[in-house]
């Protein structure tokens, strides 16, 4: 079962997060040293049994790689318009979702290979149930984490509209209106008015 499955009616999917492949490169490269040593060691003793066992470790690895792509391919990240969904598990999934609304915080740690290679995790502190959530080996952590702040943004503009800016102060209007009397845009009558009915709305 895909998160597709788990999304309410107008939701809709704006990003989807992917746990990197980079921990596969070595079980990759030990495989295909694997074959090629047992290829050379077979051409110079001439022993069957040589490539039997080559063979039997191949496989062994060939297996083990597949086992650990599957896993990685298990995690689903998914940001939505609505929240952010985190579910994992081959045969029996666990999935957690947090609503973009109780967000507080979201960072991203890369070390300097992650830097290199692209990956690194990224952290979303909520005000829910589950507190902070970790999303470890991600693939551009950083897109993700922008991806996270634009859509709990966008989602609060919708929800609460957008934040009301704030007008001038009592003594920043006062400033203005001692500046248009010493410009001698208004006369001395009308500053005394106005200042009076600022001095009264203060």
């Amino acid at each position: 079962m895909g998160v597709e499955n788990q999304l309410q009616p107008g939701e809709e999917i704006v990003y989807r997060a992917h746990v990197t492949r980079i921990s596969l490169i070595p079980w990759v490269i030990a495989f295909f040293l694997v074959i090629a040593a047992g290829v050379f060691a077979y051409h110079s003793v001439h022993k069957p049994e040589i490539l039997l066992a080559v063979g039997i470790l191949g496989v062994a690895l060939a297996g083990v790689t597949l086992v650990k792509l599957v896993v990685i391919r298990s995690n689903e990240h998914v940001l939505t318009n609505r929240r952010i969904i985190q579910q994992t598990g081959i045969l029996n999934k666990r999935s957690m979702d947090a609503p973009l609304d109780k967000v507080n915080n979201v960072e991203h740690w890369q070390t300097l290979w992650g830097r290199i290679l692209g990956y690194g995790d990224v952290e979303v502190d909520t005000a829910s149930e589950h507190g902070a959530t970790r999303f470890r080996n991600i693939r551009r952590p950083l897109e993700f984490k922008n991806a996270i702040v634009g859509a709990a943004e966008a989602y609060r503009a919708r929800r609460f509209g957008p934040p009301v800016a704030a007008g001038p102060s009592g003594a920043e209007r006062l400033r203005q209106l001692k500046a248009l009397f010493d410009d001698g845009l208004i006369s001395a009558e009308e500053f005394e008015a106005k200042r009076r009915k600022l001095m009264e709305e203060i």
